[in-house]
């Protein structure tokens, strides 16, 4: 039941998104380097946001293998969502990171799953990153687990 809801509430979010601020597919989609690159303040961000766990996940300081940059909205406000997964090893480790232009904030989350069976991991580790709101955290959840 709680996959349900989870999927159910990143759905109906993701269909709630403006037309205008979807990911661009084939050549025009943006990553989630590029924009960080060409946003220093996005990229600051994004640095105090992954440095807790940078030691110990390296390769989340240049997203990893990522997926093209989509928007969101929650609750009004207007996010950049920012992903990537750990080279080779993408079912071990994602990363998702929500970040706005209009404040210093981000918020996102680091999942590791441990230990493979035959429908997915045997465990999974939510590490929390910034302070992110119920909303924030339920959207977040739900695309690490997509």
């Amino acid at each position: 039941m709680r996959r349900f809801v989870s999927a159910s509430l990143f759905v109906g979010a993701v269909l709630a998104m403006p037309a205008a601020f979807a990911a661009g597919s084939g050549s025009d989609a943006l990553y989630p380097s590029q924009l960080l690159k060409s946003k220093p303040a996005l990229k600051t961000q994004y640095d105090n946001l992954v440095a807790p766990i940078q030691a110990q996940h390296g390769w989340v300081s240049s997203m990893g293998t990522e997926t093209p940059v989509s928007r969101i909205t929650i609750e009004g406000a207007d996010y950049a969502v920012l992903s990537g997964c750990k080279p080779h090893d993408c079912s071990g480790e994602s990363l998702v990171s929500l970040m706005t232009p209009s404040s210093d904030q981000a918020v996102g989350a680091l999942v590791v799953n441990q230990g493979q069976r035959a429908m997915g991991p045997k465990s999974s580790k939510i590490i929390w990153l910034g302070q992110p709101d119920r909303p924030q955290r339920r959207f977040i959840a739900a695309y690490l687990f997509r």
